[in-house]
């Protein structure tokens, strides 16, 4: 029998599917096309079955593997994945590896925005009767090398991408939950039809339950994927003759058979904005369906904190309040967190494009910012579509640290300085999280005013 393993790109991702698949028995080869400290580190903690080629490897590297496994990072239309699917050797990516071995209860949360928000309250009102409950999938450790621990009454609560939906054949999660879909990664996916229907999968798979947003066409639409077998639930401001949760006057309530249950005051809820409430709300459509009554949904939600890089608060200096929002990496995450607040706006954005025109991001600029301070590869398209709308309350700078630097020149007391760019952050950065952490040091860093010493 061949045992021979695959793994393309070492990240945490392809170390899991390493670790797990020599467990398994198999002799892994994994390849990466970098080759530096980090890389390096990782790959001297693999097991000794496992053997590492850094710094590149041969087109036709997968010939005569018993399976193949591309990190997430990898295109799934990449060549050497079409060459495995020509030779008939299985392409299984780190999360599709989770769903066909995973004993629990799964539940998938995918959209564009509020995944990892809703992902963590989601998590937090199933667990809160005293039920084991596992977080992953885009968030945290990998789930691969935590699939021991699970036993089959436990609940898995899934952050899902489209970059993993993309490369698992069937997502069959008991509760499937897309919360929004708008343009974003189309330089990976290509059209927006295509990004919607990778979004979609997990619909189409669902065990017991699909919740979707109601107040978004696209998501509503996705109804009609469902399979027979699975009842669907929503979740939105103001649900219309069907089942879920929804906002009645100023509670957050549960409809079921056309009657509403208080949940909580949608006062009590302990974070920024509009769109964060619908995050509750799809966490209160999820726990309702998964048994958990409305006390224990409510006590999860009273006691949750934001979680990092999503309208954190890194800093209240002199009347100026701070907010790292780094996790806003398109159009419509920037948008809802310009909109989260009632206090004038110095809007700190820009970085890596993912082919979004920079038009409707400008727009939502112009209307809730006073001041904009634009960095990073997309400035001058930023600063010329704000200019085009007769905004010039405008700076732009190199980097991010000039903007924070910028922003506190152009800041009052009563402000909020908000970092929300848009747009990836590669052109400066690994990734958003460590944008958001150099955001808050640079803030940290400012020299200290005269009310502050």
């Amino acid at each position: 029998m061949n045992d021979r393993a695959v793994i393309i790109g070492l990240g945490r991702s392809g170390a899991a599917c390493a670790r797990v698949l020599a467990g398994e028995g198999f002799e892994v080869l994994v390849v990466d096309r970098g080759d530096d400290a980090r890389l390096r580190d990782l790959a001297a903690t693999l097991p000794p079955r496992v053997r590492t080629q850094l710094g590149g490897y041969e087109p036709d590297v997968v010939r005569g593997a018993a399976v193949v496994c591309p990190s997430p990072g990898v295109p799934w239309v990449a060549p050497e994945l079409a060459l495995a699917r020509s030779l008939a050797i299985p392409v299984r990516s780190e999360i599709a590896l989770v769903f066909e071995r995973c004993r629990g209860r799964i539940v998938g949360i995918t959209g564009t925005n509020g995944k990892t928000t809703t992902t963590s309250l989601c998590a937090a009102v199933i667990g809160r009767d005293g039920r084991t409950v596992h977080l992953g999938g885009n968030i945290g450790a990998t789930m691969l090398d935590r699939l021991d621990l699970v036993r089959s009454d436990d609940w898995v609560v899934l952050e899902l991408s489209s970059f993993q939906l993309e490369s698992v054949e069937a997502p069959r999660c008991e509760i499937a939950v897309v919360l929004n879909v708008s343009p974003d990664h189309l330089d990976r996916h290509g059209t927006l039809a295509a990004y919607t229907a990778t979004k979609q999968r997990v619909v189409e798979h669902a065990a017991s339950f699909a919740v979707l947003g109601w107040d978004d066409p696209v998501t509503r639409a996705m109804a009609a994927a469902a399979p027979p077998a699975a009842q669907v639930r929503y979740f939105g401001a103001h649900l219309r003759g069907v089942d879920g949760a929804t906002v009645d006057g100023t509670d957050v309530v549960i409809v079921d058979s056309g009657g509403a249950g208080m949940v909580m005051p949608v006062a009590d809820i302990p974070l920024f904005g509009a769109h964060n409430v619908l995050n509750v709300l799809a966490a209160t459509a999820v726990g309702h369906a998964a048994g958990v009554d409305a006390d224990h949904i409510a006590a999860a939600v009273r006691d949750f904190t934001a979680v990092p890089h999503r309208l954190e608060v890194v800093a209240d200096r002199d009347g100026v309040v701070w907010v790292n929002d780094s996790k806003a990496t398109n159009v419509d995450a920037a948008t809802r967190a310009l909109e989260a607040f009632d206090r004038p706006i110095v809007w700190i954005g820009g970085g890596y494009s993912k082919g979004v025109p920079a038009g409707e991001l400008a727009a939502a600029v112009v209307g809730h910012a006073r001041a904009a301070i634009v960095n990073g590869d997309t400035a001058g398209e930023l600063e010329a579509e704000l200019g085009a709308r007769g905004f010039h309350s405008l700076v732009r700078v190199a980097d991010q640290a000039a903007a924070v630097h910028a922003a506190a020149d152009l800041a009052r007391p009563g402000d909020v300085v908000l970092l929300a760019p848009g747009y990836a952050s590669f052109d400066q950065f690994k990734n958003f999280e460590e944008r958001g952490t150099a955001f808050a040091a640079s803030v940290r860093a400012l020299p200290a005013t005269d009310g502050e010493r």
